[in-house]
């Protein structure tokens, strides 16, 4: 007598309740994330600590840019070259990645992530946030919170990874982590942005990944993985502030452990992605 495999007829995962609980975890992850940069952007912008702390580093970078040599100044002078155009190319790229795959789930759901990275950045920057005049300063006390720069490179780098088949995966998440985190460097090294700006750009992407994952999944070590994700960013945002702001760091300290914090934000990211992309990709 043939039966059919347990495993085929009374899947826990594929039942009501277990997809009720996947999106549970992943918007948790992501109201978590949400919680963690209303703090950041309390402590970093709308106190008059937080701002003395933030220009003293801005001031130096002001007084400084251009100075950056070897393989740091050429890394930095091709971030500069960043244009609106090259987004486009990078947004073609995250379709065609996905539609040649024969997934255009994929090709919606990377560009999801690209561009909501980029949107949600804008409308907090230009809309929703503001920084107030609280402590001495320099320059116009405009917000900059998040980074654009930081946020289109990162939202590009987790779009091609939601794209990419499973063989592709890691060479995307380290040539990703890498231009990510150089931009994140770059914006604090030039004067263009504070640390609390880059690291807001982190927990913006890794915030609309997670909401991009609501959707219900079959493999329950991907939860786990997303809640992995979701404790990782802010930890090492909350971590970066330590080193560079109690640690009283050098600007070049600061722009590193930013820059880190981007990439280790598309790292954790490739590892919270589905299984099911590993195994049909």
């Amino acid at each position: 007598m043939v039966t059919s495999a347990p495993s085929q007829q009374h899947s826990p995962s594929r039942t009501p309740g277990a997809r009720r609980t996947w999106s549970f975890v992943a918007l948790a992850g992501a109201w978590g994330q949400v919680v963690a940069l209303g703090v950041l952007y309390y402590v970093c912008v709308r106190t008059a600590t937080g701002q003395l702390h933030e220009n003293r580093l801005h001031s130096d970078a002001l007084a400084t840019r251009g100075d950056a040599a070897g393989w740091l100044g050429r890394a930095f002078h091709l971030a500069e070259r960043l244009q609106p155009q090259h987004l486009v190319f990078g947004f073609v790229a995250i379709g065609v990645l996905a539609l040649v795959r024969g997934r255009p789930g994929r090709a919606v759901q990377g560009l999801a992530v690209a561009a909501g990275t980029l949107g949600l950045t804008e409308l907090l920057k230009l809309v929703l946030l503001e920084r107030p005049h609280l402590a001495e300063s320099y320059a116009a006390s405009s917000n900059s919170l998040p980074s654009g720069h930081t946020s289109a490179v990162l939202g590009l780098a987790l779009g091609l990874l939601v794209a990419a088949p499973r063989w592709l995966r890691f060479p995307v998440a380290v040539v990703g982590a890498a231009a990510a985190g150089a931009m994140g460097a770059f914006v604090i090294a030039d004067g263009w942005h504070r640390v609390s700006d880059v690291l807001a750009s982190a927990l913006v992407g890794s915030i609309v990944l997670c909401l991009v994952q609501v959707l219900p999944s079959r493999d329950h070590r991907r939860r786990g993985r997303l809640v992995a994700l979701s404790l990782v960013v802010p930890v090492a945002c909350a971590a970066a502030l330590v080193v560079v702001y109690a640690g009283d760091a050098s600007l070049r300290t600061s722009y590193v452990v930013a820059g880190a914090v981007v990439a280790l934000t598309v790292l954790s990211a490739a590892r919270s992605l589905p299984r099911e992309v590993h195994r049909r990709g």
